[in-house]
C-alpha cells in the first residue's frame, strides 16, 4: 500500500514538472511575440508548437553541455516551424 501511494506521488511530481515546463514554454514563445497576434489569437498556436518542442526535449532533458540554452532553443524551434509553414 505505501510503496502504490509512493509511486502515485512520483507520478504526480512528474505529471506537475512536465506541465510547468509546458507552461514555460508556452510563455517563452508568446513573450517573443513572434506568432504576430493578441495572447487570445496566439495563445493555442503556441500551445501546440510548445507541445512539439517538449516531444523532442522532455521537461527531463540536461541543457548543460549544449550548444545553445534552452530559452534560444525553444525560439529557434518557433522560428523553425513557422518557416516550414510558410514553405
Amino acid at each position: 500500500m505505501a510503496k502504490d501511494i509512493k509511486q502515485k506521488e512520483e507520478m504526480l511530481i512528474l505529471i506537475v514538472d512536465k506541465n510547468k515546463d509546458l507552461a514555460l514554454i508556452t510563455a517563452l514563445i508568446l513573450n517573443e511575440d513572434i506568432l504576430g497576434g493578441t495572447i487570445f489569437q496566439t495563445f493555442d498556436r503556441a500551445y501546440a508548437i510548445a507541445t512539439n518542442f517538449q516531444y523532442i526535449y522532455p521537461h527531463d532533458f540536461d541543457w548543460e553541455g549544449e550548444d545553445i540554452d534552452f530559452d534560444e532553443a525553444v525560439i529557434l524551434f518557433t522560428k523553425k516551424v513557422l518557416e516550414d509553414e510558410i514553405q
